[in-house]
């Protein structure tokens, strides 16, 4: 090949690669900035019933580090953190799922499965620990970084997802979960590899996810080099859940063209609240920021 011609090869590259984000949604990228403190990274957000604030988890893993805060955008200082409702503190949260029906409960789910139900006060900005209890077969070699409570029809389900790496493809799994009962019992009926192409290097195939009012699951692949970058995320629907006779399914898509792509920051933590998808950054040294899709999804 001529040297010559290397120019002109970049130039085509440019031209495709920006002709590919053509039908991308407008983001505003003025994002909120939290914290610049790794401690306060996000690795899960959820909404409460105040719209202005979410409840957010940390991944943090050492005795006296914040394991829960909370976001409020009417407010001067935009985040508080939490005190955790126990003595024995939870390792590495990675995903915090609201419980639909129930106002200000969540789940809030450890890498190694272990799941935490927990109620917020927002008059006193204050959690209670409702109950306890750990998804089968979790563990290493699994990583999970994902949750969903899903109740439908007075059936309850939760679906779940180890994040993946460039040499393995993530997983989704799924089942009933007996969450009213007085021992959480989660009977896993499914799974399915998630593979999604982009971001390429150091990549978490699902770093979080969320379910719209159209049953359709969103989820947020980034690349993760290192506690200082640089950071890449990409906001994919992946497919859509379905009951039939009292049984969840999950109907994967035959293409992920990306909906959303942010090139500074890791996206470890999504939610959707009404029409708007709400994104949260654990960017390690680099701290947090938050932002909101501008169209609705």
């Amino acid at each position: 090949m001529k040297r010559d011609t290397y120019p002109l090869i970049v130039y085509i590259f440019i031209l495709i690669l920006f002709g590919c984000q053509t039908d991308l949604r407008p983001i505003d990228e003025r994002w909120q900035f939290v914290s610049g403190k790794r401690e306060i990274a996000i690795s899960g957000i959820s909404p409460t019933s105040d719209t202005n604030k979410y409840l957010v988890v940390h991944d943090n893993k050492k005795k006296g580090q914040l394991r829960v805060g909370l976001i409020n955008l009417a407010a001067d200082s935009l985040y508080e953190g939490l005190k955790w409702p126990g003595e024995t503190l939870p390792i590495d949260l990675e995903a915090l799922s609201n419980i639909p029906g129930l106002q200000n409960e969540y789940i809030a789910m450890g890498s190694w499965g272990f799941c935490y139900w927990i109620k917020l006060d927002l008059q006193s900005n204050t959690l209670d620990l409702i109950k306890e209890f750990r998804i089968p077969d979790s563990g290493p070699p699994l990583n999970l970084e994902s949750f969903l409570i899903i109740r439908k029809n007075n059936n309850t389900y939760a679906t779940w997802a180890h994040r993946g790496s460039d040499n393995e493809e993530s997983i989704l799994f799924w089942g009933s979960i007996s969450l009213f009962d007085d021992n959480i019992n989660i009977s896993v009926e499914d799974s399915v590899f998630i593979n999604l192409p982009w971001p390429i290097k150091s990549k978490r195939h699902m770093s979080d996810m969320d379910i719209d009012d159209n049953n359709a699951i969103w989820t947020s692949a980034t690349s993760d080099p290192g506690d200082d970058g640089p950071y890449q995320s990409a906001i994919y629907k992946i497919g859509n859940f379905e009951i039939s006779k009292e049984k969840l399914y999950f109907n994967i898509s035959d293409t992920f063209p990306k909906k959303f792509v942010f090139n500074n920051n890791k996206v470890e933590a999504l939610t959707i609240n009404g029409n708007k998808i709400i994104f949260a950054t654990d960017d390690e040294n680099l701290g947090a920021a938050i932002n909101f899709s501008v169209d609705g999804y």
